[in-house]
């Protein structure tokens, strides 16, 4: 029993570690911006990639992999030049390439531009300006009070499972839990940036809190389809990358949407 706690308390630290890392280095990209985020936004959609690939057991060392890297980047690099037209472009024929190589799979195939490289293209378009950097700031915020929220209430509530198909560890009461204090942190976030109507942010931030959520149960989706716990191992604790981004990928579209509100 003593060996067991002890494993536990050293896996939460290992955790805690690891979390106070990702979110230091988050937020310090974020401010620093320019070609240091859009550098370090571009080495995530490789790993993003690369996990993926592995989640579904395909080989990375081909011409198919390098197609969606080759055609992923370039729209990333469309959208940090301010050249949005192209970007779409990119991301049309990256996926009218991929399918022509894949075949069939075209639901392997669309993933990794709908899900990693448009957002990703989202979140390089609102760090350019100081307003963008801000919404990104809240969407840390919303994530991250998910995630944590929905993880310590759901272990004290406990109570009926949410989807126990896809996910069989989260609970009614942590999402519930979770896109509350989404809501509500959400309201000091306003406060931060000196906006009065705090009902507005609070729904804001509740419904980010809910795409959020619907990220990371469409990520558990994808590894109950292919009997996996974890993207990958790379981060210390948490697991892959993709396991850690997998609701931040949802909210931003839907913060950037808010953006042109």
């Amino acid at each position: 029993m003593e060996d067991s706690n002890y494993l536990n308390k050293k896996d939460l630290i290992t955790r805690g570690i690891s979390a106070i890392v990702l979110v230091i280095s988050a937020l310090y990209l974020n401010y620093i911006g320019k070609y240091y985020f859009f550098s370090a936004v571009s080495l995530a959609s490789i790993v993003l990639l690369f996990e993926y690939y592995r989640l579904f057991n395909a080989k990375t060392l081909n011409l198919k992999f390098l197609v969606n890297i080759l055609f992923g980047l370039a729209s990333l690099f469309f959208v940090y030049f301010s050249f949005y037209n192209y970007f779409f472009y990119s991301i049309l024929i990256g996926i009218f390439f991929s399918m022509y190589l894949e075949k069939k799979k075209i639901f392997f195939v669309l993933i990794p531009y709908l899900y990693f490289y448009v957002p990703l293209g989202a979140l390089i378009y609102l760090n350019s300006y100081i307003d963008g950097k801000l919404i990104i700031y809240w969407i840390f915020i919303v994530v991250w009070t998910v995630d944590t929220s929905g993880y310590i209430f759901g272990k004290l509530l406990k109570g009926p499972k949410l989807i126990p198909s896809i996910s069989p560890n989260k609970t009614w009461s942590g999402f519930i839990s979770g896109i509350f204090f989404s809501g509500i942190f959400s309201i000091f976030y306003s406060y931060g940036i000196e906006h009065s109507n705090f009902m507005k942010y609070f729904i804001l931030g509740l419904l980010g809190g809910v795409f959020s959520t619907g990220g990371d149960l469409f990520e558990s989706k994808l590894k109950r389809i292919n009997k996996k716990k974890d993207a990958s191992g790379l981060i210390p604790g948490h697991g892959g990358l993709l396991d850690r981004l997998d609701g931040f990928l949802f909210a931003i579209l839907y913060f950037w949407l808010l953006s042109f509100i």
